[in-house]
């Protein structure tokens, strides 16, 4: 992947991570991880870094060398481990279902697309720690489709993934593509119902 992929791959991850900011706070509570500046509106994902939006007013200031407008950017997210990016070809028979997990740290982030050839399937994209109790899990996103991108900021240590069923009797072909920063990728096996 060239620069300008990494680039938009990071700026997606960065504005995701400002949709799940909000999901994730009480805009009324004076502790709801929502504070005001001078210079924007800070925004807390749940214990993951916080970022800031950016308006007008906050590019009225200029380089001292340059003269140009500019804006200070603690928005960016430092990483110690590698980006990678990995393919995977998933075979769904026909009335089956399989589970993927990305195993991700605190602020880890990724972006994604899967796609099957064939009848839409129903998807389940969560979450869960094991730190929060053998109950707990994030519900992302979930329906039926044949495709899906998203970007994930993780707020939280644990296994984020998906969960796919074939509901037809036609055996489908899934195919996952991820990149950012993660652990590892792998198939969870699933317990008969």
């Amino acid at each position: 992947m060239g620069k300008a992929t990494l680039v938009l791959v990071t700026l997606a991850s960065l504005g995701f991570g400002l949709l799940v900011g909000f999901s994730l706070v009480d805009d009324e509570s004076e502790d709801a991880g929502v504070e005001s500046t001078d210079t924007g509106l800070l925004v807390s994902t749940g214990g993951a870094p916080t970022f800031r939006y950016l308006s007008l007013v906050d590019v009225s200031s200029h380089d001292a060398e340059s003269g140009d407008p500019f804006a200070d950017g603690e928005n960016f997210i430092g990483r110690d481990g590698r980006w990678k990016s990995e393919t995977l070809q998933i075979q769904l028979a026909g009335d089956s279902r399989v589970e993927y997990k990305v195993f991700m740290s605190q602020g880890d982030s990724f972006v994604f697309n899967w796609q099957v050839e064939g009848e839409d399937i129903y998807y389940d994209f969560h979450a869960h720690d094991s730190a929060f109790g053998e109950e707990f899990y994030t519900r992302y996103d979930d329906g039926r489709a044949i495709s899906r991108s998203g970007t994930i900021v993780a707020a939280y240590d644990g296994q984020h993934g998906w969960y796919w069923q074939n509901l037809e009797p036609d055996d489908v072909t899934l195919k996952l593509e991820v990149a950012g920063f993660y652990d590892k990728i792998v198939e969870i096996a699933l317990q008969d119902e």
